[in-house]
């Protein structure tokens, strides 16, 4: 039951991050046909994820399968004491299982879950007019950025922004800011793949 509680006062964490205001931020649109974005049909990658509020870091390592279609699957790896926890979603109901107990429960679906993901990235990113982009180096790589406010006047989650790496434009990392502007969320995308 320890085990259960952990897994979700982190998830929680996402959750208690909705309730205060919002910033918003005001560029043109850079949607472009033919980009990543718009081509996204699903993805698989080896995630690690941060959480930082009250500059108190957590980490979570898994593996997240994700379609645009809203369903998923998020596979923690480490720590050790919550390895093989699954939480997925097949868009009407969410399950998560917990090995120690070689027990699956059913739980109610929140949106705050989901901006961990990928594609909740897309879909925002495909139809919001308040993207900055930037070319920028990032660990001697050239990446392009996409920045946009959250909708929704949510104090911890206030506003994101991805990095692409420029040469084959996948995602190395996303972050979620506060409406201070202090991030909140990292997450770190290891062995991506995606449309397979």
């Amino acid at each position: 039951m320890r085990i259960k509680k952990i897994v979700w006062m982190i998830f929680f964490l996402v959750i208690a991050f909705t309730t205060y205001g919002c910033n918003h931020v005001t560029h043109t649109p850079l949607q472009k046909k033919g980009s990543f974005f718009n081509e996204l049909k699903n993805y698989e990658a080896d995630v690690k994820v941060t959480f930082l509020k009250d500059k108190q870091p957590n980490e979570i390592k898994m593996k997240q399968t994700a379609n645009m279609d809203g369903s998923y699957e998020m596979v923690i790896s480490e720590p050790e004491h919550l390895k093989g926890m699954k939480l997925s979603y097949d868009g009407k109901n969410v399950l998560e299982y917990i090995p120690s107990l070689n027990q699956t429960l059913e739980e109610k679906s929140n949106p705050a879950q989901n901006e961990i993901l990928l594609t909740s990235f897309v879909k925002r990113y495909l139809s919001n007019e308040n993207i900055k982009k930037q070319e920028i180096q990032l660990n001697g790589k050239k990446m392009i950025t996409y920045e946009m406010p959250i909708e929704g006047n949510f104090k911890y989650l206030a506003k994101e922004k991805i990095w692409l790496e420029e040469k084959n434009l996948v995602p190395a990392m996303m972050v979620l800011y506060n409406d201070e502007g202090d991030i909140t969320i990292e997450v770190i995308y290891e062995k991506f793949k995606y449309n397979e």
